[in-house]
Parts: structure tokens; sequence; C-alpha cells
């Protein structure tokens, strides 16, 4: 019985590795491609990427310093998902959240390091979960869908953080940014030469904090009922909409806290391109999507994140290819995953386009008769 169960549980884990590490082995075979017809051979850019990322201690510290921020927004996004609420707009709370450590940190002064850091992440957290709020309110109060207001409001944040930073909060220099924070409110960098900095550990936390509330918790229980049977939990009492607000608060506070590690550690000042290319709360978003919104998958994701995005500035200084060719490999990614999924829920999409179908020839049908 006990053989029973471990062989089942070790199948289990290999099925889940598989889903992990057959989307990469088929993206890397597309990037190979195109980086045959961008001239260079994939065995040497891949090889290069690798050396650079993982095989030095600066190499491992511009990597992590590059998957933190991917840490904390795809664990944001892993709370919403996990309820089968989409939660697109962690970008915008990224911007917000950033925009808010920023101001915090050159507005307030005569902080000691250790309160002037903390109150810049709590500011950006809160300024996150307010923004955040927003849509979640929509959703539990209106059932207003939350794709549609979460992607406008990651362009309102992108706009107006914008628009303030070349305006009323710029420093008329050539290119827009507000004031550069603080000495006191910068995170420390783990070695000066590198990116990474203790943001690490503030990622480390966050994750640990949500793997524990997911997995061993009511609150992360009823979660997975509501992504399962939204109408049974809110039948047996478990308040859906209350849980919705929370899961978008929390996810926005952990996206704004994801953009003032990067103002914090990084830039010292908010520009508006500190997230580029698709941004760190699109690449939290897709290392999600890519994990199953398992914490573990996330962790993963984020790392090899960190590494293309690092991998992919120095290929280019140091072999010339575009940094393209790497988010080419990301979207197809993406596009693997999209058709496991789609294979892996073939009879439900099948289902839902026939319920589709009935209900437009019932209406043509009823509208049919309304003529006659």
């Amino acid at each position: 019985m006990k053989g029973d169960t471990f062989r089942r549980k070790a199948v289990n884990i290999g099925i889940k590795f598989c889903d992990i590490v057959i989307p990469l082995i088929l993206a890397f075979g597309v990037g190979a491609i195109f980086s045959l017809i961008c001239g260079c051979n994939p065995f040497t850019l891949y090889g290069y990427i690798i050396k650079r990322s993982f095989l030095s201690v600066g190499g491992i510290l511009n990597t992590l310093g590059y998957a933190t921020p991917i840490i904390i927004t795809g664990m944001a996004t892993s709370l919403s998902l996990k309820a089968k609420v989409f939660n697109m707009g962690v970008e915008g709370q990224v911007f917000v959240g950033a925009f808010a450590a920023a101001l915090a940190g050159y507005m307030i002064t005569g902080l000691p390091t250790f309160l002037h850091v903390t109150l810049c992440l709590l500011t950006a957290a809160a300024a996150g979960a307010l923004y955040a709020a927003i849509p979640g309110v929509l959703k539990a109060r209106l059932n207003v869908n939350e794709v549609v207001t979460t992607i406008m409001l990651n362009s309102i944040a992108t706009i107006v953080t914008g628009f303030l930073t070349q305006s009323y909060l710029g420093t008329g220099d050539a290119y827009a940014h507000t004031e550069n924070i603080l000495q006191t409110a910068r995170l420390v960098k783990l070695d000066s030469k590198y990116r990474c900095t203790t943001a690490v550990f503030i990622a480390l936390i966050i994750w640990a904090f949500v793997f524990f509330l997911m997995k061993k918790t009511k609150f992360g229980y009823d979660i997975n009922c509501i992504g399962k049977q939204v109408e049974f939990s809110d039948a047996v009492g478990m308040r859906v909409s209350r849980k919705i607000i929370w899961i978008f608060v929390i996810g926005g506070s952990f996206g704004g806290i994801a953009g003032a590690t990067e103002i914090m550690g990084v830039n010292y000042n908010f520009v508006n391109t500190f997230s580029a290319n698709p941004g760190i709360g699109w690449d939290g978003f897709f290392a999600c999507i890519l994990a199953g919104s398992e914490p573990i998958g996330v962790l993963l994701y984020a790392i090899v994140f960190g590494a293309l995005r690092y991998g992919a500035l120095a290929a280019q200084t140091g072999l010339g290819v575009p940094l393209d060719l790497i988010n080419i490999v990301k979207s197809t990614l993406v596009l693997f995953m999209a058709l496991k999924l789609f294979a892996n829920h073939r009879s439900a999409f099948q289902d839902l386009l026939t319920r589709a179908r009935k209900k437009n020839k019932a209406a043509l049908t009823a509208e049919g008769e309304d003529v006659l």
C-alpha cells in the first residue's frame, strides 16, 4: 500500500517536472532556429548565456538581481490565478508602487536607513494595494470583467506616472526622471559591482509567505475552492466577494513592492522605462502561467527569466545577438504552455464552444420569430 502511494507521488512529480521542462526544450528549439537565421550558432548562444548567467559569482548575482522582482510579481499573480481570477494588472501596480517609493525616497528626510527603507516599501505596498483594489471591487461587487479593467489600469498607470515625471515631478534633465532617492532609502547591494541587492531576501520572504498561505491556511484552501467551483464556494459561506477583493489587494501590494525594489536597489529614481520589454509585471505573469501557479515552479521560471534577461544583454554585447531573440524564446514558452493547457482542457473548450453555438442559434431563432 505504501509502495503504491510512493509510486503515485513519484509519477505526479514526474508529470509536473515534464510540464515545466518540455515547454522549455521546445521554446529553446524555436529560439535555435531564429538564432541560425541571425547568423549565430545556437549552441554558442545558449552556452554563452549559461556561462555568463550561472558559472560565475557575478553572473549568479546579476541573474538573481533580474529574477528578484519577477519572483515577487509571479507570486502576486499566482494568488489570483489559483482562484481563477485574472489579475493582469500587476504591471500597472508595479509602476504605481515604484512611483510612490521614488517620491517617498527623496521627499521624506531625516530618517535612519532601516526606517526609511521600511517606509518606502510600505508606501509602495499601500499604493499598489489601493490601485489593485479598484478592479477587485469592480469584480467582486459589480462582476465587471477583471481582464478588461486591469489591462486598462496598466495603461493609465504608465501614462499618468510618465506625465507626472515629465512635468511636475521631473528634474528637467535630458531624459525624464524624478529626483534621486536619498542614501537612507537605498537597498544594499550584495556586491557593489553587481545588480543583486537585499531585495532578493524580500522576494524570498514573500515567496515563503505565499507558499505557506496557499498550502497551509484556510484562506489558501478557500482560494483553491473558489478556483474550482465558485458557486459552491459562495453557497457554503466562503464570502467569495470579500476574498476576491483581498486577493487583488495582496497581489497589488506585492506588485508595488516589486516596483519599489527596482527603484531603491537599481535605478535610484523613477524613469518611465524602468520596467520594459515586456515588463517585470508581465514576466511574473508569464512565469506564473508556465508554472501552473505552483510556487516552486514560479521560483524556477523567475530564475530562468532572470538568466535570460541578463544573458540577453551579455549576448548582445559579446555576440551581437539582438535582444528580441530572447523575447522570441519567452513568447514561444507561453505559446507552448497555452497549447498544453488547451490539450489538457480540450473537452471544456469544446463544451464552451457548443454552448455558445446553441446560444447564438437560440437568439437567431427568437429574432426570426419576432420578425414573423
